[in-house]
């Protein structure tokens, strides 16, 4: 890969960015992801997302690691697998703030309450782009067992 003066260094070397090297994205992606819970010593599918968010829905995001799911899956040079990145913090409700790895991290249980949160605060879900990826042959992070959730946009 040819270097570019306007990419990231991390970007040249296929590295993820980190919070400080991101900006902010009128436009993100909701992603489901296995995510091994360390302190409750259980899997749950949390709700990621690819990029900073503007507007109200960035002061959910946490940027996080992603503890390996099983010592069978191992990184490689044609198959990556993503060991931290975005992830949201639930809304409300018994684990608002309990701070224990994982465990104030938003599950897919709340997806109902987290698109009310998105509507009521100024985001449109794009279901057009969403359900072309959905019914596209091109899946995301697929060595994580990643699902895409929605497309949403801040109109704000």
């Amino acid at each position: 890969m040819k270097k570019s003066r306007n990419m990231p260094n991390s970007l040249n070397r296929g590295n993820p960015l980190s919070p400080e090297q991101m900006t902010e994205s009128k436009t993100v992606s909701l992603f489901s992801q296995p995510y091994l819970d360390t302190y409750n010593k259980c899997y749950k599918n949390i709700v990621v997302i690819n990029l900073l968010p503007i507007g109200p829905l960035s002061q959910l995001v946490r940027f996080v690691n992603f503890p390996k799911l099983s010592e069978f899956k191992q990184d490689s040079p044609c198959s990556k697998i993503k060991q931290c990145g975005y992830a949201l913090m639930t809304i409300g409700g018994c684990n608002m703030g309990c701070g224990k790895n994982g465990c104030d991290l938003m599950t897919t249980d709340e997806i109902p309450d987290l698109i009310s949160y998105l509507v009521s605060n100024g985001y449109t879900v794009d279901t057009s782009i969403t359900k072309m990826f959905n019914t596209s042959e091109i899946r995301f992070d697929t060595n994580n067992g990643n699902k895409l959730i929605c497309f949403v946009t801040y109109n704000g």
